[in-house]
């Protein structure tokens, strides 16, 4: 069996971490043309965050994987389709301002950093984390005054690849399921309004 020291096979982890991570496009719903994200005039967000937290980049040190999807990671980017849910959610005769404080995307990848990993030294089984592979989505800001935190997840370990080294949002199921996410955030979102603005 072949043995690597815990120093290798952590610098080999987080390469399966950042691998790809830079260049990947997600697409938040699958078939839609452009033309749906068209800005809607009676949404208007404020964007409070710092420019860091609108970037993609990595975190967990050398015993984690987590990569923090930046706007543009997403297609269409993160704050259009946010304005998008909100709109379609809201008649057009009701005025929404929405102040963004957080939208933060994470990506859990233990699991599957530690398969790319095993990928790359034979004889090395992984060890499965539980809860090792997930996405979490945390919003939070005021709509029309009204405090929302909103925090949804789910789990995308076992779900099949082609290739060992497919970024997670390559499978069909993994967007769909960010699809509902997003949508079940939005619901809570707009939830927050005021009784007389909601619809």
């Amino acid at each position: 069996m072949a043995v690597a020291s815990a120093g290798v096979v952590a610098v080999l982890s987080l390469g399966g971490c950042t691998t790809g991570i830079y260049g990947v496009q997600i697409p938040f719903n699958n078939g839609a043309p452009e033309a749906v994200y068209a800005d809607a005039p009676h949404v208007t967000i404020e964007d409070a965050r710092d420019e860091d937290a609108r970037r993609t980049h990595v975190g967990g040190g050398l015993s984690r994987c987590e990569r923090w999807y930046g706007d543009n990671a997403y297609q269409p980017p993160k704050l259009v389709y946010l304005d998008h849910l909100i709109a379609a959610r809201v008649p057009a005769s009701t005025t929404v301002k929405i102040r963004l404080d957080a939208f933060d995307t994470l990506e859990r990848c233990d699991n599957f950093s530690n398969r790319s990993t095993a990928g790359l030294i034979p004889g090395l089984a992984p060890r499965p984390i539980s809860g090792g592979d997930s996405v979490n989505v945390h919003v939070v800001g005021e709509i029309n005054g009204v405090p929302f935190n909103a925090s949804r997840s789910f789990p995308y370990d076992g779900l099949p690849y082609k290739e060992l080294t497919q970024m997670p949002s390559a499978n069909p199921t993994y967007r769909e399921l960010m699809h509902r996410l997003m949508d079940e955030i939005a619901d809570e979102i707009v939830a927050k309004l005021p009784v007389a603005a909601a619809p």
